[in-house]
């Protein structure tokens, strides 16, 4: 019985299978440890605390809070998430004056004058969050017209 040598593309072959797998193996590990690694520190003693002054700054307000206190300390965490990313840049303010709009999808579609509540609860979650950037906020919504729409 002889044995055959194997060809070139045998073993490139073979090489790209290998490498293959090791990327693949690479990746999951990643992603595992990426999994692991997003919830913790979301949950914690400080989230917990601004979650709670948040609620009670809501409260003050006259503002509804979820029941569920995790639902706020999931989602702001302890930096208050995406909130306080960019809160008075262009595109936040053009998401902003987006929403408030009369609800029309094409040719009737006008922006309204809406209630200042409305706007009072990024104002809160910016104040316990990260009060630096409350300023650039309120410069903006200031420029927006209130009046009372909102019945209590």
């Amino acid at each position: 019985m002889t044995a055959t040598t194997p060809t070139p593309a045998d073993t490139e072959s073979r090489t790209a299978s290998r490498l293959n797998w090791l990327v693949a193996g690479v990746v999951i590990v990643l992603c595992v440890i990426g999994l692991i690694t997003w919830n913790s520190g979301k949950n914690n003693a400080e989230a917990q605390q601004k979650a709670q002054q948040l609620t009670q700054k809501f409260e003050q307000a006259g503002l509804r809070v979820p029941q569920d206190q995790d639902i706020i300390v999931k989602s702001l965490g302890t930096d208050g998430g995406a909130v306080c990313d960019n809160p008075a840049n262009a595109l936040g303010k053009a998401v902003q004056n987006d929403m408030l709009t009369n609800g029309a999808d094409f040719v009737g579609r006008r922006p309204v004058i809406v209630d200042r509540r409305l706007v009072v609860g990024e104002a809160l979650i910016l104040e316990t969050y990260c009060p630096d950037k409350l300023a650039q906020y309120q410069d903006r919504i200031n420029e927006l017209k209130y009046d009372n729409t909102i019945k209590p």
